[in-house]
This record gives C-alpha cells, sequence and structure tokens, in this order.
C-alpha cells in the first residue's frame, strides 16, 4: 500500500520559551495598558470558505482565550473580522475602509489575512503604510523582505504535441518586508511532493490546478525539481474551485483518454501515473473521485498527491474509500488532536470551551480540523512578537511587530512538533522555524528533510491502514 501522508517542514505553531531578540535586554514585568488593535480577513462566503472558516475560528478562539486570562501583559485585543468572500479587490475595498479612520488605523499592529491573491494585492501597500501582515498564504514570493530577481528555465510538456520545451521565466518580487507566514511556503512543499512521488516509484507526474494565484504559484517550482529528479512531466490540467464534480470527472477522463491515445501513437510514452493537485479539500475530493473512477474505466493506477490546503481530516467524509490508498498529502502542521503535540491539549480544550458558549448561535457546528490549528497559530504568532515588543518597553506599533517577528530564533514549537515514532528513511527532525532580516521563508531548509509518517495521528498500524485508519478517526471526531 502506498504512503498517504507526508509531515514536512513543521511550521510555527504551539508555546515555546526560545525566542529571544539578539542584544536586547526584556523584563517580564514589563506591562501594557488598553488594547492592542488587529484587523482579519477571512473567507465565509467565497471558493476557499470550507476552509478558511475552521482557519479563523482557531484565530478568534484564540484571542478571545488570551482576552478572558489577562490579555496580553495587560491589554485586550480588539479585532475586527470581516469576510471578503476570497475576492481581492473586495479586501482591497476593506483595507482601504480600514485606513481612511486615520485615528484607529495608526493603532492596528497587524493584519491577519488569508489568500494568496489578495495578500500579493496588498503586500505593497502594508510595506508603504508598515502594517505587518500575517497571512494564511505560503506564497513564496511574499517571503522576499528585499527585492529580488532570477530568470529560470522551467519546463513543460506541451499539451498540444507531447512535446517538452523549456521556457526562461524572469520572476521578480519587488520585496515585501512586512507580509509573514507561518508555513511551509508552496514552493518548497511542492518541490518535497516531487521528491515523495519519486521515492514512491512515480515516473511521470502531471499537474492539476486552479487558475488562483497560490494554485499556480508553485508550478514552475515543482516542475524544474521533478526535472532535476529524474521524472518525465505531464501535462498541465485547469481545474477551477468553482468547478463541479461531474466537470471534474469529465476533464479528468479526457484527460487521461488522450494519455492513452498518446501511449498508441508513442509506445515509448510513459502515461502519467502522478498527478499533483493543489486546490482544496472540497476538489481534492472532487478530483480523487475522478481519478478514482477513471483509473476503474481506463485501467490505470494513477495516485494523487496533493498541497497543504487539500489534504485535512475532514476530507475522508468528502471522499470515503474514493481516496482511501491513492491520495496523498502534505501536511506542515500536526493534525487536530494529535496529543503527542505537547500543546494540542490546550488546543482541543479551547475549542471545545468555545464551542459551548458559542452554542446558542453556531447550533453545535465544530472545528476539528488542521485548519483550526492553523489558525490558532497564526494568532499565536502575534501574541509571541507583541508580548517581546512589550517586554522591550516598546509601543505596538507596525515595525516594531516586524522587529520582533523577524529576531525570532530558531524554534521548534509544540502544535507543529512531529511525533517521534519515524521511519527508517527518515532524515532527521524537520528544522526548526525563524524569520530574519533577509527572509521571511520560516522553513525554507526543509524540502531535503521530508519525512513519511507510518503512525498515523494517534494510531499504530500497519501501512495498509494508515489512510484508511487516518480518514475514519478524523471523520469520527468531527
Amino acid at each position: 500500500m502506498k504512503l498517504s501522508i507526508i509531515a514536512i517542514a513543521l511550521a510555527v505553531g504551539g508555546c515555546a520559551d526560545i525566542l529571544d531578540i539578539p542584544d536586547r535586554k526584556s523584563s517580564d514585568e514589563a506591562t501594557c495598558e488598553g488594547s492592542i488593535k488587529i484587523k482579519i480577513l477571512y473567507d465565509a462566503t467565497g471558493g476557499t470558505a470550507e476552509i478558511s472558516v475552521p482557519f479563523y475560528k482557531g484565530q478568534q478562539d484564540l484571542i478571545r482565550e488570551i482576552n478572558e486570562t489577562g490579555g496580553i501583559r495587560g491589554c485586550q485585543i480588539e479585532y475586527e473580522a470581516v469576510d471578503y468572500g476570497y475576492v481581492p479587490s473586495s479586501a482591497q475595498t476593506y483595507y482601504e475602509k480600514w485606513k481612511s479612520d486615520t485615528a484607529s488605523w495608526n493603532e492596528v499592529g497587524a493584519i491577519l489575512g488569508w489568500g494568496s491573491s489578495d495578500s500579493l494585492l496588498l503586500a505593497p501597500r502594508v510595506r508603504e503604510d508598515k502594517k505587518p501582515f500575517l497571512s494564511a498564504s505560503y506564497f513564496g514570493t511574499l517571503a522576499a523582505p528585499e527585492p529580488v530577481e532570477r530568470d529560470v528555465s522551467i519546463p513543460e510538456l506541451s499539451a498540444s504535441n507531447f512535446t517538452e520545451y523549456e521556457f526562461p521565466q524572469h520572476f521578480t518580487s519587488d520585496g515585501f518586508g512586512y507580509n509573514f507566514f507561518g508555513g511551509t511556503d508552496y514552493s518548497t512543499g511542492a518541490r518535497i511532493a516531487m521528491f515523495q512521488v519519486l521515492s514512491l516509484g512515480g515516473k511521470r507526474v502531471g499537474f492539476f490546478y486552479c487558475s488562483a494565484d497560490y494554485c499556480k504559484g508553485p508550478i514552475p517550482a515543482a516542475r524544474q525539481y521533478a526535472k532535476q529528479l529524474g521524472l518525465s512531466l505531464g501535462r498541465d490540467l485547469t481545474i477551477e474551485l468553482t468547478d463541479s464534480e461531474t466537470t471534474f470527472k469529465q476533464k479528468v477522463l479526457a484527460y487521461f483518454q488522450q494519455e492513452q491515445a498518446q501511449k498508441t501513437a508513442n509506445p515509448s510514452y510513459q502515461i502519467v501515473d502522478w498527478v499533483w493537485g493543489g486546490n482544496t479539500t472540497k476538489t481534492t475530493a472532487f478530483m480523487g473521485k475522478a481519478i478514482d473512477a477513471m483509473n476503474t474505466q481506463l485501467g490505470l493506477n494513477v495516485q494523487l498527491i496533493v498541497n497543504n490546503w487539500g489534504f485535512d481530516e475532514n476530507l475522508y467524509t468528502m471522499c470515503g474509500a474514493a481516496c482511501v490508498d491513492k491520495v496523498h498529502g502534505i501536511m506542515p502542521f500536526v493534525a487536530y488532536g494529535d496529543t503527542r503535540a505537547g500543546e494540542m491539549a490546550k488546543v482541543t480544550a479551547l475549542h471545545d470551551k468555545w464551542r459551548m458558549r458559542d452554542m446558542a448561535t453556531e447550533g453545535g457546528t465544530t472545528y476539528k480540523n488542521v485548519r483550526y490549528v492553523q489558525g490558532y497559530v497564526n494568532v499565536l504568532l502575534f501574541k509571541k512578537a507583541a508580548d517581546k515588543v512589550i517586554s522591550l518597553g516598546k509601543p505596538i506599533t507596525g515595525p516594531n511587530i516586524k522587529e520582533a517577528l523577524e529576531t525570532f530564533q530558531p524554534w521548534t514549537p509544540e502544535v507543529s512538533r512531529e511525533p517521534s515514532r519515524t521511519p527508517p528513511r527518515t532524515t532527521g527532525r524537520s528544522p526548526p522555524s525563524r524569520s530574519t532580516r533577509s527572509t521571511h521563508r520560516a522553513s525554507s531548509s526543509s524540502r531535503h528533510r521530508a519525512r513519511s509518517r507510518w503512525s498515523t495521528p494517534g494510531l499504530a498500524g500497519s501501512s495498509a491502514q494508515k489512510i484508511r485508519s487516518w480518514f475514519r478517526a478524523a471523520a469520527s471526531r468531527s
């Protein structure tokens, strides 16, 4: 059976006491008066609502818990959260509205963002306005605090004639010194996925993704690294977040019928046996079902590996047996409820406490998945930075929060720490996370430190049982 969960470059999260700002003395007795203002963008009504809402709830619950337990050194967090529907122009509209209230805007210590397109759109603005932007977008371009330019040859297999070409591409980043994120960037994740495809016997990998920036952003890095590893490239297929399940099945079937036709025309051609998917959990379920149906109809055995936003505890409920032992996922964060991570008991207790409080308004809805953990981590990052600023006797300002975030030293936190049991092919502990003035990439060295998790979160069992047991255990917790 195939490995199904890949733990990578574990992102920041959990409590740790090994943050430091060099050459500065901080005081544990420093206190704060008044409130700390932050703004939050999330998606409750757009194409990523299924993953954004639990992420936001993880943020909201930790903020409320911080406020109920004394705030950050005495200061309450005053927050405003808005649903921008995953529409970048709407995010910009809200940003301009916030900025128009000058008195309140001057007190905003940070913005907690969501998607890649809106994060990229607002990156020049937050840099100009000196407002730290901690987003759920792990887009590599956003990790460069200083301007970067690079010319790279990117391979691609032509969709029209199955011929491979290399095209020079000019990659630039204007330098986004006020953007931060707490996870492994998308390009690194895609490279790790290519390494795993090779290690699991893959020959040719195709790339299925949506047209949004977050979906297509890591594709050049994935293609280039796949070629370096000796993998053959397959054609690309665009599948949108808004496509129906029927559309997924039609597109996938047509793609592999074309693959078989090419094999007939050229017997030496190796049909795509692995697919990279860069969408969401819901669309991963659609893709998994479509590939399973196609495998049955055409007699193939195509496997699917997806990015971190396409794989979580809800996937089994959405996909069922069609995804078991066929879908593989990148997971930078520990799954919800994996108590081998020291901070997880706090996370689950927090969730249960606030679900009881919100029973009247939410009607018993729960958010027990890794997205909740990711949201928790995003607020924890800000809390750690704000606490450090206050401990130095400084006010909460954008530049001061930025400085604190950039001087976090190597940190292997509890919510993101891997379980101790690892397989023989493990290359060592995942590297600790950090941000510096030269890079905001939390864990770029991880691409050569992929590890496959043989024992699933909270469960043991043979490799034949892993994905099935993990999915079903996740479904039972929801």
